[in-house]
């Protein structure tokens, strides 16, 4: 995995990672000291039980409401999100697209506008996901 790759902000955004990359990625991530979280969504999960994982994941501060405005505004605030970037691994994306498949779009929006607005500030937001679901591509190679 290429360290310049990863510390591109421009080419950050919602990415399938193949099982036979991620200890590559996660040793780039560790390289260039990003953050580097994990979320585990469940059959049982509903989308306010994946927003309170992704808050306990990225240990957003008690005032976290597990909402999706809430979401977006801790993503985009250094303060709750602190560093100078950050790859978010996901497993169980299947899970939540086909019980609430609005939920997941809307999930996808709030991560996408995020990402761009971290984009401005250079600093990158990587979404990986486990399984390849809709059109979301494979991390580019290089």
């Amino acid at each position: 995995m290429s360290e310049k790759l990863l510390s591109n902000a421009q080419r950050a955004g919602i990415y399938y990672l193949p099982a036979n990359r991620r200890t590559a990625v996660e040793r780039t991530a560790e390289k260039l000291h990003f953050t580097y979280p994990h979320l585990e969504i469940t059959p049982a999960m509903n989308i306010a039980a994946v927003l309170t994982g992704i808050g306990e994941a990225l240990q957003f501060p008690d005032w976290y409401g597990a909402n999706f405005d809430a979401l977006h505004d801790c993503l985009t605030d250094a303060e709750c999100l602190p560093g100078k970037g950050h790859v978010i691994t996901v497993s169980g994306c299947e899970q939540l697209l086909t019980s609430a498949p609005e939920e997941f779009a809307t999930l996808l929006e709030v991560l996408t506008a995020a990402i761009d607005e971290l984009r401005e500030t250079n600093v990158p937001l990587w979404v990986l996901l486990d399984k390849p679901i809709l059109d979301i591509p494979p991390l580019p190679a290089k």
